[in-house]
């Protein structure tokens, strides 16, 4: 009897370390006012922002030599229990989603973070697009 009980607080302390472990990848802090609208936008479409400036640390080597740099995008919003970053376009004349550019980013963006998509937010037009993909 005491050999399950034991196993099972390992599970559980297993558990809540892989937990805290993927959460406490990505740091941020709370939306200020700036992102007020933005913010107001998200809510009324059903997401729950998280985080404002959301930082991931990466590593990269080269030769065994280790490199480091973050990556960082506007928001981390959630809707539905998926986790979704925010990019703000405040030039929403200049260059379609659909350009090699545009997905390049988004795709590292999504697969860095581990994130469901990503929502484009367009201020000034009051209009969000959530951008997802499938591999």
């Amino acid at each position: 009897m005491k050999d399950w009980i034991i196993l099972a607080l390992l599970c559980l302390v297993a558990l809540i370390w892989w937990i805290r472990s993927r959460l406490g990848r990505i740091s941020g802090r709370l939306p200020g006012r700036s992102h007020a609208k933005v913010v107001a936008l998200l809510e009324e479409a059903g997401y729950e922002v998280l985080h404002a400036r959301p930082r991931l640390t990466v590593q990269m080597e080269i030769d065994g030599t280790a490199y480091h740099f973050d990556l960082s995008c506007d928001l981390l919003a959630k809707k539905h229990g998926l986790l979704f970053l925010v990019k703000i376009r405040r030039d929403a004349g200049k260059g379609r989603l659909q350009s090699k550019q545009w997905r390049s980013n988004l795709l590292r963006d999504v697969l860095a973070f581990r994130t469901s998509g990503i929502v484009v937010v367009y201020p000034e037009k009051a209009k969000l697009q959530e951008v997802r993909f499938r591999m």
